[in-house]
C-alpha cells in the first residue's frame, strides 16, 4: 500500500531523529531524576501585576486517552524507528516534559506552563475498569497548570465527573475534599441545567419558575446558570501575566446518550469566548491570553476568524490533528490567534515559546516533539506507570472487576496484556485524507470491528461510528485485550434491529458523511465516517457542498416517501452485494381506517408509482450496533429505528428483544449481555467452521476499501500547512477537486 511504502521513505530519516533524541536527553540530563513536588513543577505563580514583556513557554499535551505505555505508529508520518515506530508512553512523555521545563527554565524562572486538553480519562482497559483512577494516580505527577476536559472525560457519569475534576466543598459539619485530579481543570461552556447563579458573567441563562408562598402566582424569569466548573486562571510568568480560559466539549458523548452527563448544558463558546477574552484583557490586564479548547479545532478556527476579541492562543484536542505548523489568524488590530493540536494518545509534546512585548505576542516558535522510542523513560514515572497497570496485567491481575457507563455494567473478562489473536494486516484506521484509505472514511480497525458485530450478531449487516480514538496493531503481532479496549472502551453492548429499510441505511449515510464534511462545523456530528460490515458504496463528501448554501439531507417520511433524496454523498449502496432501494421505507401505521395494518413494521419498497396502493412490504434489513441501557430504543447508528423493534444479543448467542412493540417491560442482567468488545474477541478466537477467524486476521479474511472514495475535500487552504485527517475546513468549492 501506498501509507507502507511511504513509512519506507520516512525511515531514511530516522538516524537524523536519533541524533534530535539524543540532544533532547542530553539537553534534560534528568531521565532518571526524581520527582519534584507538583506545585514546584506547576510553572508561574499566582498573579499580582502585570509586567507585559518576556518570554513564555506553552507545554501542550492533548487527547493522552488512557495510553499508559507506547504504541506503534502505521500512518506515512511515522518516523521508522527500528522498522516499527514506537511512540507515546507516559513515562517518555514527562521525560520530553522535563526537558522542555529545562529550556524554559532562565535565572532560576520556570516561564514555561504545562497545559493539558481533551480526552484523557478514557481510551483503555485500565482507563474504563478503573474509572480514570490509573490515568489520574499517573498525570497527578506531572504538575498541569490547567486541564480542559475531553467529551470522553464525562464516560463515567456527572459523579464520577465532580469526583474528579471538582471535589466537594465544605460544610458546617464536612471539611471540602479535593478532586482526584489536580490539574485546574476548566469549563467556562459547562453549565448545571437547573442550578443558578447570579454572580456568573459571560455566561447563558435558564428559565426560573418560583411561586409566592402568599399570592400563589407562579413567576418565570431568565437568571445565569451556574457552571460546574471555574472559567479561568491568571499565571505570572516573570513578567508577564498570562490568563488562561478553558473550554470543554461542545457536544457531550452521542454515541453513549445523554445519562452520563444528565443535568448539565454545554454551549459552543460563542458567547463566552469574546467577552472572557474582552474581560482577561481589559480588566484583568493580562498580557496573553490563552484558550484551552476540546470544542473540536474546526469550531474554535471559526471561533477565531469570526469573533472579536478572540484569544492569542488556542491549545486544541479533539480531532486529533498533529498541527505541525501552527493557524495563523490575524485580526484586524494587529493581533493573531495561534492554534495547535497534538496528535493523540501522547505521541507528541507542543511546545510554543512566545516572546512578548508590550502585552502582545511578538514573536514566536512552535514545535512538535515526537515522543519517540529513543527517549527514555523517567524511572519515577514509569514506575507509577507499573502500578497503576498492576490490576489488569497477567500476575497480578484481579478477577471480577467492573464497570458501568450508560446503564451497561461489564466485566473485564481477562488481563489486558493477554494476547486475543494475531494479525497479518495492519490495522488501524489513520491515514491522511490525501492518502489512500484515508481514516475520515474508512480504516482496518473499524472494519474488523465491524465484522465483529455482524457476524456475532448474525446481521446483513453493521455499522460503528468513526470514533477518532483507538490504537495500531502491525501486521505481524498479537492483538491483545488492550488493542481491543483501545479501540472499544465505552462498555457497549451488542445491539440490532431487524426494522432496517433501505431509506434508513441511506438516511444514516448521508448524515454520516455531512456530520463529518460540512463546511460549518456547527453541523459536525463527532468523529469520522462510520465504519461499515456488509455494505459498500461509493462516497463523494463534496456533493451539496460546493454551491453558495450547503445542503443537508431530510430523512423521508411517509407522507414524502416518493420524493428524492436532496443529496448524493452516498451512491451505489449495496448490502450483501444486492442494490438497495433508498425509498423503500417503514411502516409506522398500526391500523389504517381503524383497522389493523397487515404490513405494519414493515419495509415498502417503492414501485415506482406514488400512492398507487401497491408497494410490497417485505422484513427489514437486520443491522448490529452499540447499544446502552439508558437509551434502549434504539441502536446508535440508526437514528430513525427508534420505537422499531431492537434486540440484544446474549452471551450464550440468544437473541432477546428489549425495545419496540410487544417487548417484555424487564432488561435482561447487564453482564448476561455481550460487550462488543468480547463480540470482537469471540470472532477473533472462533474457529471458522463458525463463522469466526481461526485467530488470524488477513487479507483473505479481512477485505478493505469498502467505500470507493470518488471526491473528498483535499484541497488544503493556504495556512493550513499540516497533513489532516479530517479537513478543518470542510467540503467546499474551496477544498474540493473537479469531480
Amino acid at each position: 500500500m501506498k501509507n507502507r511504502n511511504a513509512r519506507v521513505e520516512l525511515a531514511k530519516q530516522s538516524s537524523a531523529h536519533n541524533t534530535r533524541v539524543k540532544a533532547l536527553c542530553a539537553v534534560m540530563g534528568l531521565a532518571s531524576a526524581s520527582l519534584i513536588s507538583a506545585a514546584a513543577l506547576a510553572g508561574g505563580t499566582t498573579a499580582t501585576t502585570s509586567g507585559g514583556s518576556g518570554e513564555v513557554t506553552l507545554i501542550h499535551a492533548g487527547d493522552i486517552h488512557g495510553h499508559l505505555l507506547p504504541r506503534p505508529n502505521l500512518r506515512s508520518d511515522a518516523l521508522g524507528y527500528r522498522g516499527v515506530s514506537m511512540e507515546g508512553g507516559v513515562a517518555r512523555m514527562y521525560t520530553v516534559i522535563k526537558a522542555l521545563r529545562a529550556l524554559a527554565t532562565k535565572d532560576g524562572v520556570n516561564r514555561s506552563l504545562l497545559l493539558n486538553t481533551g480526552d484523557t480519562l478514557q481510551g483503555s482497559g485500565e482507563a474504563l475498569f478503573s474509572r480514570g483512577q490509573a490515568m489520574i494516580d499517573v498525570l497527578n505527577n506531572f504538575g498541569f497548570v490547567a486541564h480542559a476536559p475531553g467529551n470522553w472525560d464525562f464516560l463515567y457519569g456527572t459523579a464520577r465527573f465532580e469526583e474528579t475534576f471538582k471535589g466537594t466543598p465544605a460544610t458546617a459539619t464536612t471539611p471540602a475534599v479535593p478532586p482526584l485530579a489536580n490539574w485546574n481543570a476548566l469549563g467556562s461552556n459547562l453549565y448545571y441545567t437547573n442550578q443558578f447563579d447570579d454572580t456568573a458573567v459571560c455566561g447563558i441563562t435558564g428559565a426560573y419558575t418560583s411561586t409566592d408562598p402568599v399570592t400563589g402566582v407562579t413567576t418565570t424569569v431568565q437568571r445565569p446558570l451556574k457552571r460546574v466548573l471555574p472559567t479561568y486562571i491568571i499565571k505570572q510568568v516573570g513578567n508577564v501575566k498570562v490568563g488562561i480560559v478553558g473550554f470543554t466539549t461542545a457536544r457531550a458523548i452521542a454515541a453513549v446518550g445523554t445519562s452520563v452527563t444528565q443535568n448539565y448544558q454545554f454551549t459552543d463558546g460563542k458567547t463566552e469566548v469574546p467577552c472572557f477574552v474582552n474581560k482577561l484583557r481589559t480588566v484583568d490586564k493580562v498580557d496573553v491570553v490563552v484558550m484551552m479548547s476540546e470544542m473540536e479545532m474546526s469550531r474554535d478556527v471559526q471561533i477565531a476568524e469570526t469573533l472579536s476579541p478572540a484569544p492569542d492562543v488556542i491549545l486544541n484536542s479533539d480531532m486529533h490533528e498533529r498541527t505541525t505548523k501552527p493557524i495563523d489568524v490575524a485580526h484586524a488590530d494587529g493581533r493573531h490567534t495561534l492554534i495547535v493540536e497534538e496528535g493523540q494518545d501522547g505521541t507528541v509534546v507542543g511546545n510554543l515559546k512566545l516572546k512578548v512585548k508590550n502585552g502582545k505576542i511578538a514573536s514566536w516558535d512552535f514545535k512538535q516533539i515526537v515522543v519517540a522510542e529513543g527517549i527514555p523513560e523517567d524511572k519515577t514515572i514509569a514506575a507509577k506507570v507499573a502500578k497503576a497497570r498492576a490490576p489488569f496485567v497477567t500476575g497480578t491481575f484481579v478477577p471480577g472487576q467492573t464497570v458501568t457507563v450508560g446503564g451497561n455494567t461489564t466485566m473485564l473478562m481477562r488481563p489486558v496484556d493477554e494476547t486475543i489473536a494475531f494479525t497479518e494486516v495492519d490495522l488501524h484506521r489513520s491515514n491522511f485524507v490525501d492518502e489512500d484509505m484515508p481514516g475520515v472514511v474508512e480504516g482496518t480497525s473499524h472494519d474488523l470491528i465491524a465484522d465483529a458485530m455482524a457476524a456475532i450478531g448474525q446481521a446483513q449487516s453493521a455499522s460503528v461510528r468513526g470514533f477518532r480514538y483507538g490504537t495500531h496493531v502491525p501486521a505481524g503481532w498479537p492483538i491483545t485485550m488492550n488493542d481491543i479496549y483501545h479501540y472499544i472502551p465505552v462498555a457497549a453492548k451488542l445491539g440490532r434491529t431487524n426494522k432496517a429499510c433501505g431509506a434508513d441505511l441511506k438516511f444514516a449515510i448521508e448524515q454520516s458523511i455531512g456530520g463529518t464534511f460540512h463546511p460549518d462545523p456547527a453541523q459536525w456530528t463527532g468523529g469520522w465516517m462510520f465504519g461499515y460490515s456488509g455494505l459498500n458504496m461509493e462516497v463523494d463528501a463534496c456533493n451539496g457542498f460546493t454551491g453558495a448554501t450547503p445542503v443537508n439531507p431530510a430523512p423521508l417520511t411517509f407522507a414524502d416517501r416518493y420524493r428524492p433524496w436532496s443529496t448524493a454523498r452516498g451512491t451505489n449502496i449495496t448490502v450483501s452485494g444486492a442494490p438497495i432501494d433508498d425509498l423503500d421505507i417503514y411502516d409506522n401505521r398500526a391500523t389504517i381506517g381503524g383497522v389493523a395494518n397487515p404490513t405494519f413494521q414493515k419495509c415498502l419498497a417503492n414501485d415506482g408509482v406514488p400512492n398507487d396502493g401497491i408497494d410490497t412490504p417485505h422484513d427489514g434489513y437486520t443491522v448490529t450496533g452499540y447499544w446502552f441501557a439508558d437509551d434502549k430504543t434504539t441502536i446508535n447508528n440508526c437514528n430513525p429505528c427508534r420505537g422499531r423493534t431492537i434486540q440484544v444479543v446474549k452471551t450464550d448467542g440468544s437473541i432477546v428483544q428489549v425495545a419496540g412493540p410487544g417487548a417484555p417491560a424487564t432488561l435482561p442482567a447487564s453482564l448476561d449481555v455481550m460487550d462488543v468488545s468480547e463480540a470482537v474477541v469471540k470472532y477473533l478466537r472462533d474457529p471458522v467452521s463458525m463463522g469466526g477467524l481461526g485467530g488470524t486476521v488477513t487479507e483473505a479474511n479481512l477485505p478493505i476499501h469498502r467505500l470507493t472514495v470518488k471526491r473528498l475535500p483535499t484541497i488544503n487552504p493556504p495556512g493550513y500547512d499540516f497533513k489532516m485527517i479530517q479537513p478543518v475546513k470542510g467540503a467546499s468549492a474551496a477544498t474540493c477537486p473537479a469531480l
